[in-house]
């Protein structure tokens, strides 16, 4: 027997010793499906097969490290030739190996979302369309069409005010992607997949370069994606995808549940194991998260069975208001840890809206209960390095005007809009780039203008940032020149309301230029382009500077919740209008995907199979909306847990002499009495 099969349960080997044919694993939560994955490719080598053969797809780069780094600490260098990938990184290798192969190379800058509203905004500014649309949700309907691949002029007729603005501009934002030189994110999935297509000869080379195929989180998968693991698994069929659709919550940008539930008439003779037994979380806790999902009906019947004990039963609390809510969580925390029962760091409080992290923060605070936030700000959408990453942008592509336009007068340097906007109708006149515009500054604004001698010195700036970045490989210290002749710490001081304020500013400069160092130490290409290309395919979530993991209280959203898991839980907010949410149950006209029940009721359960131990349900009576107390109804959700796995505490009932003996005694500690 080989030796990845000795340490699994019955289920788990079967999914790894199944090496042929198409195969579905239902992995429930906490039931080691990465594990499997690791085990099966571990196995895969030990069988003889090239790990150049074998492609590993995920869908963040976190999630494809932590599988790259457990399968190297199992079977060392052998890891190194397998393709261990996000879907998109996969897309951009394809990209670039077929340019290569055609000797059509030619150098492209990845969009991420802040990138692609760039371009709506400079559309509604080119055609002085009506202000007052949400460009993210443009946005949204026009990646939703190119994942159904569908062109300009193709989208499907509609009364929709947004529809139809979508449409009107996703034309002239296909072009303006073509004249910059950029990809999005779904041109990385659909360019590839039309390649494969409509060439036979690419398609079989790179189905037989890739002859075992795993996918993880299938569950979360588009249409697009979907086409994709067609065309390079359809023919050999040795695809192995591991999900589970009770944990599919991300249909509102794009993922499609229906694919897992169909794999197996996608692809007929497919296998299908469940691993249900849950090794993460007490009886208690998986009971009731067993009864809410059950009361879906589209999804695989399936049952999580627990391995470690019953444990204490689920609590629900009751309160009056949502700031009581709050203040019963943090005073809960707070016994916690001052009893020695647990640390700050083994507890999580999740909701569904971000609008319930007001009072919670309030409260921590009050409490001085140290937190941290999940789904913050990113550090690289900060300001500071927003600017930088546009000025290596623009060394890197000339044709890129959204970084142009953004470092153009960034620091300032007296090229306000006017300017830019004669250097625009310039450019615009005589079909050229607005960057090429720069060289004719004097003749455009006037000879020995100080705003033309402006542009003149941005664009010599330029030219010595680009030919620092092309000419070195010791792009750090190219990044620390550029930010020396900004003088940038300088211009930080001038804009800071405190010092405070600009130590953190400049901390952030001094984490960017550690980030290009840290690549360059990793990387066997430590080239501009290469790093702004890993730089877009981040996912932001996986570093955050500014975030430590101390020994602090997490607060999240659940769509944050996903893949963690804390001894204690607080799930609070289950009402009618926050879990399930209310843009499920009433609609808005910027909602591009319209979510169901049945996902919100997933997304449920995925928060209360985060716990481990200790899972504490809440909700208000009433809650504070615009200034005004409002009542408010029980979830729905709460309505499919067992009497025998909940007990109730309704404070909302007349406190008794000790509830307000303890709650003075909290108040006194609080004010310091």
């Amino acid at each position: 027997m080989s030796r990845w099969l000795t340490d699994l349960n019955q289920q788990q080997r079967q999914a790894v010793e199944t090496v042929e044919g198409p195969l579905l694993v239902l992995a429930g939560a906490g039931s080691g499906k990465t594990r499997v994955i690791t085990h099966r490719i571990a196995h895969l080598l030990e069988l003889g097969v090239a790990g150049e053969s074998i492609l590993a797809m995920t869908f963040t780069n976190k999630a494809a490290n932590e599988m790259r780094e457990r399968l190297a600490s199992m079977v060392g260098s052998r890891a190194n030739p397998v393709t261990l990938s996000t879907f998109h990184s996969l897309g951009l290798l394809m990209l670039r190996e077929e340019a290569r192969r055609s000797r059509r190379r030619q150098p492209f800058t990845i969009f991420d979302t802040g990138d692609q509203l760039g371009v709506l905004r400079e559309i509604t500014r080119q055609r002085r369309l009506e202000q007052g649309y949400d460009l993210g949700a443009i946005l949204t309907r026009i990646s939703n069409w190119k994942n159904s691949f569908m062109a300009p002029g193709e989208t499907p007729p509609s009364d929709d005010p947004y529809d139809l603005a979508a449409a009107e501009l996703f034309g002239r934002y296909a072009e303006l992607m073509h004249a910059y030189r950029a990809v999005d994110f779904d041109d990385l999935i659909c360019e590839p997949t039309r390649m494969l297509e409509r060439d036979e000869g690419c398609r079989r080379r790179w189905a037989e370069r890739f002859r075992y195929v795993l996918v993880d989180e299938y569950q979360d998968t588009n249409p697009a994606q979907l086409r994709l693991l067609f065309s390079i698994a359809g023919e050999h069929r040795n695809l192995a995808v591991v999900g589970d659709d009770d944990q599919s919550i991300y249909g509102w940008r794009g993922a499609d549940v229906r694919n897992i539930l169909r794999f197996e008439q996608d692809f007929p003779q497919a296998k299908v194991i469940y691993l249900m037994r849950n090794y993460r979380s007490v009886g208690t806790v998986l009971d009731a998260a067993n009864r809410v999902i059950a009361q879906n009906t589209e999804r695989h019947p399936k049952r999580l069975q627990a391995s470690r004990g019953a444990g204490p039963r689920v609590r629900l609390t009751i309160t009056s208001d949502g700031e009581l809510e709050a203040a019963h969580v943090a005073r809960t925390i707070r016994e916690m840890v001052d009893t020695g029962r647990r640390r700050y760091a083994d507890i999580a409080v999740l909701y569904r809206s971000n609008i319930l992290a007001r009072d919670l923060e309030t409260e921590m605070r009050t409490s001085r209960i140290p937190y941290r936030m999940v789904g913050g700000t990113s550090y690289y959408d900060r300001k500071e390095v927003k600017d930088l990453v546009a000025y290596l942008k623009l060394a890197a592509n000339p044709r890129d005007e959204l970084s142009l336009r953004r470092v153009i007068n960034n620091p300032p340097r007296g090229i306000g809009p006017k300017t830019v906007e004669q250097l625009t109708a310039w450019a615009e006149e005589h079909g050229v780039g607005l960057y090429e515009a720069l060289d004719h500054a004097e003749e455009i604004i006037g000879p020995g203008e100080r705003r033309a001698l402006a542009v003149r010195s941005f664009k010599e700036l330029m030219e010595r940032t680009t030919r620092r970045m092309s000419q070195r490989s010791d792009l750090p210290a190219a990044t620390e020149e550029l930010v020396s002749e900004l003088n940038l710490q300088e211009e930080l001081r001038r804009s800071s309301e405190s010092d405070k304020v600009l130590q953190r500013r400049w901390g952030f400069v001094i984490q960017f230029q550690q980030s290009v160092e840290r690549f360059c130490e990793r990387s066997d290409k430590p080239t501009l382009r290469e790093y702004l290309t890993q730089l877009a395919l981040l996912d932001m979530a996986t570093e955050r500077p500014e975030e430590a993991p101390d020994n602090q209280v997490t607060l999240c959203t659940l769509h944050g919740s996903k893949g963690l898991e804390f001894p204690v839980v607080f799930l609070i907010g289950l009402e009618e209008g926050l879990l399930p949410h209310d843009r499920t149950l009433n609609p808005q006209a910027t909602d591009a995907v319209i979510g169901d029940i049945a996902e919100e009721r997933r997304l449920c359960y995925v928060g209360m199979t985060r716990a481990m131990d200790e899972l504490l349900l809440s909700r208000a009576k009433a809650r504070r909306v615009r200034g005004r107390l409002q009542e408010r109804t029980p979830s729905r959700f709460l309505e499919a847990i067992p009497a025998e796995s909940l007990d109730v505490d309704d404070q909302t009932l007349t406190a008794s002499a000790d509830d307000v003996s303890s709650m003075m005694d909290d108040l006194r500690s609080k004010l310091g009495w």
